[in-house]
């Protein structure tokens, strides 16, 4: 639609907190030069923007274009509608990365599809962070995202995840298993998981990830039985891992 490149940035945000020191300031560098974002939150993207020096006057010089989870093609064009004739804008997640775990990417894909530049920028991830502190196999691993609600779909899918763990033909550790949980569940998500796994079975709890009351542990199903922890209404990664 127009012969100008445009750039449409992926910026990350804490994950929890107000410690924006974590943030690489890069960040800060990048979006000092952009006056539009596309943003599942409005109110929230304006505080973090805030929060990490951002200057301009939201009212007069920013647009801030708040993305619908279900987002379709017309959306998308909606959303870009100024990145495609050649202006740069930024994706604002709720927390961590956009894309992983959170809406983005069909925005992402669209401006692969017209010719649009995509940029990462380096944040944390709350994945990432848990996989490589888990000490289990991060050469291959699956991210599952929430598993079902309802016991008997979970517990279905609890046990597969845990058959997904067998090592397969040739040898080699089987994939690590991520998935997680809303905060308000995780108490009986844990549970579920400890009534249905193995006892030689490991796993990791990774909760509040970089923030003070980070706490990452890995162990055996049968040694999370004998002190279980209380991880009610905090954000956690589970893994499950050999």
């Amino acid at each position: 639609m127009s012969s100008a490149k445009s750039k449409l940035y992926l910026i990350p945000t804490l994950l929890g907190g107000n410690e924006t020191n974590i943030l690489p300031s890069q960040i800060l560098s990048t979006v000092e030069n952009l006056s539009e974002f596309i943003v599942e939150d409005a109110r929230s993207a304006r505080r973090f923007l805030r929060a990490i020096g951002y200057k301009k006057n939201f009212d007069t010089e920013v647009i801030i274009r708040e993305l619908d989870k279900h987002a379709d093609k017309q959306d998308c064009e909606t959303l870009l509608q100024n990145v495609l004739k050649g202006k740069d804008a930024g994706i604002i997640s709720e927390a961590g990365n956009p894309c992983i775990a959170d809406p983005g990417s069909e925005v992402v894909a669209y401006a692969h599809a017209h010719d649009i530049d995509v940029v990462p920028l380096v944040g944390p991830s709350s994945i990432l962070l848990a996989l490589i502190a888990s000490g289990f196999n991060g050469q291959q691993f699956t991210f599952h995202g929430y598993l079902p609600v309802q016991p008997p779909e979970r517990i279905k899918k609890i046990k597969q995840l845990e058959a997904a763990l067998a090592p397969p033909l040739g040898g080699g550790g089987g994939a690590t298993q991520i998935f997680m949980e809303t905060p308000f569940r995780n108490q009986k998500f844990l549970e579920d998981i400890l009534k249905t796994c193995r006892d030689e079975t490991l796993l990791c709890i990774a909760c509040d990830l970089t923030l003070p009351t980070e706490f990452i542990k890995t162990k055996s199903i049968r040694d999370w039985k004998k002190q279980v922890p209380e991880i009610n209404k905090r954000y956690c990664i589970f893994l499950l891992g050999r």
